[in-house]
């Protein structure tokens, strides 16, 4: 990925349109204003948590961080352009563009070993297709652990808690979609609030 989107300008940019000050914001989406600053700063990268955060706090899809394109028919992503954010040894690659009348976010989520989603268990409206492609991941849903190894299909209701993280000594990788038939970005981003970055990928 030779691809960085800079986060922080993105959401400096949102910030001055929606007319918050940075400590409106903060209380917005319950993260200290000091955060808000070194983000847009482009000197702290924000978790999936934070980010999800923001862009609920801020209205966006998390993949308002991501991409700049008019929708299109067909999308064709190459492996070196997707757009990317990195936090806390979580990798999340989206797509740069959106189709007309898009229904699924899809993600790809890269593991480093003893990462995951964070503490905080996610809950939004539609459905979750995770899609193992290397390593072991571990879903909590409903109070229920699910393990993932390569080649495993998960699929469930979105309203049910949940997080996800690699408790192994290998790194993971996962295929995310998640649901946005006419939900804005709110599964997204409640789903990356610590990366509200990965969802313009909508409004």
């Amino acid at each position: 990925m030779n691809k960085q989107t800079s986060v922080g300008n993105k959401l400096r940019t949102i910030r001055d349109e929606r007319g918050f000050s940075q400590r409106e914001l903060a209380q917005l989406a319950g993260i200290s204003t000091n955060a808000i600053s070194l983000i847009e700063r482009d000197e702290n990268s924000p978790s999936v948590s934070t980010l999800q955060n923001l862009a609920t706090a801020l209205n966006v899809k998390m993949s308002y961080f991501f991409d700049d394109h008019a929708p299109t028919p067909v999308l064709h992503i190459h492996s070196q352009q997707r757009p990317a954010i990195e936090s806390k040894g979580v990798r999340i690659e989206g797509l740069e563009g959106k189709l007309n009348r898009q229904e699924m976010e899809p993600f790809l989520v890269t593991l480093d070993p003893n990462s995951g989603s964070g503490e905080r268990q996610v809950v939004h409206t539609g459905h979750e297709l995770v899609y193992c492609l290397a390593g072991n991941v571990e879903y909590l849903i409903d109070g229920t652990i699910y393990n993932l190894v390569e080649g495993d299909f998960l699929f469930f209701e979105a309203h049910l808690p949940h997080l996800w993280r690699n408790r192994s000594s290998q790194p993971a990788r996962i295929l995310l979609v998640l649901q946005t038939s006419g939900l804005g970005g709110e599964p997204v981003e409640r789903h990356f609030s610590d990366y509200p970055s990965v969802t313009f990928i909508g409004k």
